[in-house]
């Protein structure tokens, strides 16, 4: 049997250049899909997993994926594969290998988890399909996470990157072997490299697809906290009912950007945007409501031109960052808090725009992304929006929902979400 993907029972259409994604996964034992950043390479490989169950049936299938990415990877199958059952690798070493050895259906892990469960050869039998994403990760061949991936028997792998290949041909070495052992000699020139990966890889930028794209890709990011952020955010909420109701909810929301101790997951996926637009020279706009925020994400991201973006600026100040921002040569990253940067600015230099937290009002947030969404503006724009799992933001996001035709009568400015919500609905948050 082979389905049509409009047979499928999907909750949105995709786009014609989704749909061959999908046909070309679901077809190939051996698959690279290496599109652009926004184009959706995760519901593309989701829908042919999709596909492929109700052509054949239940199998086994292991996801392998970036730390940062596993809640997002959890939201989209409930979006678009609900009936899947979806498994998240975790617990000790042993329960670990007794999830590799036996579950069927859909086994969802990070590159870390396989690193240390495939550190030698083992008896978890083979699965049907293997998805890694974000495949640069096996980049060095030489790495101990590339070599635990190569020890993963499968009968069809397929892999997906926006930047597949960064620094040098023995990086697609690297990556391709993953999919056909063997296929490509470490001696040939990058034109035969070139004609011999073509039949495997595809690949669409949004340059060539403009006519498919929305002006504005708009993307909920869901990500887990980190074991110090669950255990600090843990503790906030337990004592929830001893300090003012107003003061928890921002703690929280702190908490969910940054643990006391500077770890962060929403970091961690930022730099590894950053990193995707740096090889292809785009800019970026991070935006945050919290100046702290914004500090130690400057002190912690991985760019050369970064630049820092407040109201403790003064004019000239505020002046300089944004013509060194737009004059910069090649990628840069732009950090602004969304009241001082929200307004009146045109930076239609960058391509990506992220909501590092959620505000109070979806005016102040679609004004934020408009400061990069504007005339001007050749190419789409992808707004990232940041959401931690299982935690106040989620709450949040629910809200501003529920809230949107009142949200839309707002002045900017004017008057803030407390004057609009109950104390028994900040209490429920």
């Amino acid at each position: 049997m082979n389905l049509d993907v409009l047979d499928l029972d999907l909750p949105f259409p995709l786009r014609p250049y989704q749909e061959d994604g999908v046909k070309f996964l679901s077809n190939s034992s051996s698959a690279l899909l290496a599109d652009d950043m926004g184009l959706g390479k995760t519901v593309q490989s989701i829908v042919a997993l999709k596909k492929k169950y109700k052509e054949e049936g239940l199998f086994r299938c292991l996801i392998v994926v970036p730390n940062s990415l596993i809640a997002n990877w959890n939201n989209e199958f409930k979006t678009w594969f609900p009936e899947a059952h979806v498994l998240t690798l975790e617990g000790d070493a042993q329960n670990r290998l007794i999830q590799l050895e036996r579950t069927t259906g859909f086994l969802l892990s990070s590159y870390d988890q396989i690193r240390i469960a495939f550190s030698q050869p083992n008896r978890v039998k083979k699965f049907d399909v293997v998805v890694l994403d974000e495949v640069q990760k096996i980049k060095n061949s030489n790495s101990r996470t590339t070599l635990s991936c190569n020890l993963i028997k499968k009968d069809s792998a397929w892999i997906m990157s926006g930047t597949p290949l960064e620094n040098n041909s023995k990086e697609i070495l690297s990556v391709f072997s993953f999919i056909k052992s063997g296929y490509i000699d470490k001696d040939m020139s990058n034109l035969e490299i070139k004609n011999m990966i073509a039949p495997y890889m595809l690949r669409r930028l949004k340059k060539d697809i403009l006519k498919e794209l929305p002006d504005l890709i708009e993307q909920d990011f869901y990500i887990n906290l980190s074991s110090a952020q669950r255990a600090e955010y843990n503790k906030v909420y337990e004592n929830r009912k001893s300090e003012n109701p107003l003061s928890v909810l921002t703690k929280l929301k702190q908490i969910c950007n940054f643990s006391e101790d500077g770890s962060s997951s929403k970091l961690d996926r930022l730099n590894e945007i950053i990193e995707e637009l740096k090889l292809k020279d785009e800019k970026i706009i991070v935006f945050s409501q919290y100046v702290k925020s914004l500090e130690k994400i400057f002190n912690n991201i991985e760019s050369e031109n970064k630049f820092i973006y407040h109201g403790g600026f003064d004019k000239k100040e505020k002046t300089k960052v944004l013509n060194d921002f737009k004059e910069s040569n090649g990628s840069a990253v732009l950090l602004m808090s969304l009241q001082a940067g929200a307004v009146g600015l045109n930076l239609q230099e960058a391509s990506t725009v992220v909501l590092f937290d959620r505000w109070w009002t979806p005016a102040v947030e679609n004004q934020a992304i408009a400061r990069a969404h504007r005339m001007g503006r050749t190419e789409p724009v992808h707004a990232i929006k940041f959401l931690i799992n299982d935690s106040i933001e989620e709450r949040i996001h629910e809200l501003l929902t529920e809230k949107e035709d009142i949200f839309e009568d707002i002045v900017e400015g004017a008057v803030t979400i407390r004057n609009k919500i109950k104390l028994e609905e900040i209490l429920d948050l």
